[in-house]
């Protein structure tokens, strides 16, 4: 913001004379449910599964 301050036509008095609209509070870091855990593992695992599926059906087919 600094930067982009230094190329504005006006100064930091125009910044500074802004009324303050809210605050900006650190949020605390939200962790998953564990119904949602489940079902991201699963769904990786069925993804991994199918893949390795698909390579052992390409070695077969074409080793």
């Amino acid at each position: 913001m600094t930067e982009a301050l230094k190329l504005a036509p006006h100064g930091q008095d125009k910044v500074s004379a802004m009324r303050a609209v809210g605050l900006l509070l650190a949020a605390e870091p939200k962790r998953m449910a564990l119904h949602e855990r489940v079902f991201y593992f699963m769904a990786y695992m069925n993804l991994s599964i199918v893949l390795i599926i698909i390579l052992i059906l390409s070695l077969w087919r074409w080793a």
